[in-house]
């Protein structure tokens, strides 16, 4: 568990490094990386599906401790990035993601918490929805970032330096969306089945959990609406991203440090 760990770790430190410095060189190219950052982000998604494996066989089923709930969100995360990178080697999101991944997962050796057993099997498909949603969200608040700091620099005339390598403003906008589209339904079918199985809220300590889930879900339900009927776009579009994804934060990783960490030390 503890090799795989690590080598999982390396490799995405290794792709991200690759990814970083092709990136910043005047030359750029990202095609003739797609090869090799595929073979190395592949061989890191089967190292950290190995730790996520050897974690659930160890709890025998699923540890809903923080640190490893957040791995294998961190594994949708990379796997998503490097299928996006797939399509659209330019602007690689691994440059961003793949850092964050690698950092998880040193987190999760040195703050690995208490192993929290899951004790209804039905729930299995409310938490890989849940993760999954967040996983997409989590995403779109890192593009929403980049697309901000873009259109700062194009409003203020200083598209040079790495802006002028990123695609295009209406390219990113419509990336942006399609992330917020599909981690908004997978939000939805994970509360839906949240309601179904959870049988007591406060005995099983989801209560502050699944309120500010709602908060979320309806702030990035206001956010596509608004681009429905209005056209919401750029700035708007990112402060609104930016809030739903910051009670999903509340929700989850919020409460799971006051319950793992504050009330049990």
């Amino acid at each position: 568990m503890a090799i795989a760990n690590a080598l999982a770790f390396l490799l995405y430190l290794s792709s991200s490094v690759i990814l970083i410095r092709d990136f910043v060189k005047r030359d750029h190219n990202a095609n003739k990386l797609a090869l090799p950052i595929g073979i190395l982000t592949t061989l890191a998604l089967l190292f950290h599906a190995a730790d996520i494996y050897f974690t659930m066989k160890f709890a025998q089923g699923w540890d809903l401790s923080l640190m490893s709930t957040l791995s294998i969100a961190a594994w949708l995360m990379a796997f998503i990035a490097m299928l996006t990178g797939l399509r659209s080697p330019i602007a690689h999101p691994g440059i961003v993601v793949y850092p964050l991944v690698a950092l998880c997962l040193m987190l999760r050796v040195e703050a690995p918490g208490s192993q929290r057993a899951l004790s209804d099997p039905a729930l299995e498909w409310h938490i890989l929805l849940s993760l999954t949603a967040y996983a997409l969200l989590a995403l779109a608040a890192m593009q929403s970032i980049i697309l901000a700091i873009q259109e700062r620099h194009l409003r203020n005339k200083h598209a040079g330096g790495w802006v002028r390598k990123l695609p295009p403003l209406q390219s990113m906008e419509k990336a942006l969306f399609q992330l917020l589209y599909a981690g908004f339904i997978l939000l939805t079918l994970g509360l839906i089945t949240g309601f179904v199985f959870v049988n007591d809220f406060i005995a099983q300590h989801v209560a502050h959990k699944t309120v500010f889930s709602i908060i979320a879900w309806l702030v990035f339900a206001a956010l596509l609406w608004g681009r429905h009927q209005y056209g919401w776009r750029s700035q708007t579009a990112v402060k609104w991203t930016l809030s739903g994804f910051g009670f999903l934060l509340l929700a989850y990783v919020g409460s799971k440090i006051i319950l793992e960490f504050l009330i049990q030390s």
